[in-house]
């Protein structure tokens, strides 16, 4: 069953592109935003999503989900974390806080936090530090070997030679923090290995007196040429006697290597760092911790009289997702849609964030779409004497989500759907205010996206916006267009 059957035995209906796009939201950044009138479905949304992921990995939603009320009185950190009670020396925890630590401490699996109506109190003033470190977080390279188009090179499903089986114990050691890249280790911390020990049962029928010589000729044989000759020894080099170390430089062929192991070797590659969030401090110390990275916020937001606006450095920091699509169809659609779906390829097998939004991404998407990155920079040049161009991050988190939207269906004809989403989630919000700068934004944007076809106020009041390419973004800069030329203002949540 794909997440749009699971929601409907839940008697909730969500459509395919809908339920796809919050999935890929989420797996571009872990922050998303939905807004749109109450009763739409936004806090619903997200607690189907996280009951499916949850089901299909065998665990317990209520130990994974934490639904947490914005309060209108949310002034400070402390209202989200919890606060320091000076009185009794002690740290008094939120439920969010003791969440965020069952997170940390379970890195294999997903938790999701709901923010409900976030936006009752000032966003800034609770959820700053938080989006400070979210946006600390950078990717650090630790393996600087080319795996590139491996998959057409790995035959072998596991590992099956010795040297393959070091390799997969030398790297659980390094998951386990057990050792680093740079740590020279001896080759017993190889040779005693679970892993290996396995391998040795399996395969060297107990012969204990040469086990250890044999051991040894995967690091030490050579060729003719004097090169070694075995894996291991291409893998790792020789420091002293009986001590190595992970060579740094790539002296192996990839077909040397079997999937298991090219696998576990991609998950250390790169990894995350990131500046922790301080939880308290008092005279003695500063307790902090860094956000899991498999920890998934969702927060909603109404538009109303009761709440605050979101300004530019929030909205710049999550996909924002309108949830507006109220219609009596429902009454007759109400069932799981036919044919192919974008959900049936949903990946819930995911645990926590491998990779951040790069250069890389928009590079990757140059390659492959040039005609997408060419619009999306011909509009932001713009935008930039407007002051409302977007920056190098939002650029490069929607070319990641492009890139994460067309693999997961493995279909690249998706890109300009995927950016058309993009544009309404990235660049739409930031359109807002009551002065001119948002009406030549909002003109510049549509004469861009239609090739000066539609370039002027006429044409974008009057035209039939579902004609031309990205007509989601179309059709909301019409009715942005619309609100701003019968009020003088507009927000994007408006219209």
């Amino acid at each position: 069953m794909n997440i749009q059957g699971h929601c409907l035995d839940k008697n909730f209906y969500f459509d395919d592109d809908t339920l796809y796009n919050f999935h890929c939201c989420l797996q571009t950044k872990p922050f998303t935003i939905l807004y749109g009138p109450s009763g739409t479905g936004k806090s619903k949304i997200a607690e189907l999503y996280a009951d499916f992921i949850c089901d299909k990995n065998g665990l317990d939603l209520n130990k994974h989900l934490c639904f947490v009320p914005v309060r209108p009185n949310w002034t400070a950190p402390s209202d989200l974390m919890g606060f320091y009670d000076y009185l009794n020396d002690r740290f008094v925890p939120s439920d969010f806080y003791n969440f965020m630590v069952k997170a940390e401490a379970d890195e294999k699996n997903p938790y999701f936090l709901i923010l409900d109506e976030m936006n009752l109190s000032v966003v800034e003033h609770y959820f700053s530090d938080f989006l400070a470190c979210i946006e600390s977080r950078r990717l650090i390279r630790q393996v600087e070997h080319d795996f590139e188009d491996w998959q057409n090179q790995v035959t072998t499903q596991t590992h099956s030679t010795l040297s393959q089986a070091t390799i997969l114990a030398f790297i659980d050691l390094i998951e386990k923090e057990e050792l680093s890249l740079t740590d020279s280790f001896p080759l017993a911390a190889l040779r005693d290995h679970e892993i290996v020990v396995a391998w040795k049962d399996s395969n060297f029928g107990g012969q204990e007196t040469s086990w250890t010589p044999q051991f040894r000729t995967e690091f030490n044989q050579k060729d003719t040429a004097g090169n070694n000759s075995r894996l291991a020894g291409k893998f790792f080099e020789n420091v002293s006697s009986g001590i190595y170390r992970f060579k740094q430089q790539q002296s192996y062929a990839l077909n040397e290597l079997s999937v298991d192991v090219v696998e576990r070797l991609l998950n250390i590659q790169a990894k995350i760092e990131q500046h922790p969030l301080e939880i308290y401090k008092n005279s003695n110390e500063v307790k902090s911790m860094p956000i899991p990275l498999n920890l998934y916020i969702i927060g909603t937001i109404n538009m109303d009289e009761s709440t605050h606006a979101l300004s530019s450095k929030v909205l710049d920091r999550a996909n924002t997702i309108e949830m507006n699509n109220i219609s009596r169809d429902i009454l007759n659609t109400q069932v799981v849609q036919d044919g192919t779906l974008k959900v049936d390829n949903l990946n819930h097998t995911f645990s926590k964030i491998k990779t951040l939004p790069t250069i890389n991404s928009a590079k990757a998407l140059n390659q492959n779409k040039p005609e997408l990155i060419e619009l999306i920079y011909s509009i932001n040049d713009g935008l930039n004497q407007y002051r409302t161009n977007m920056g190098h991050r939002s650029i490069f988190e929607i070319t990641h989500y492009i890139n994460n939207y067309i693999a997961e269906c493995g279909d690249e004809s998706l890109a300009e759907e995927a950016l058309d989403l993009q544009f309404c989630q990235k660049l739409i919000p930031k359109l807002m205010g009551a002065d001119e700068r948002v009406e030549l934004s909002i003109l510049h944007t549509v004469s861009t996206i239609t090739s000066g076809e539609l370039n002027n106020s006429d044409h974008v009041l009057t035209a039939d916006m579902s004609q031309h390419s990205y007509p989601k973004t179309l059709n909301k800069l019409q009715r942005m267009y619309k609100y701003y030329t019968q009020n003088g203002f507009v927000n994007f949540a408006n219209v």
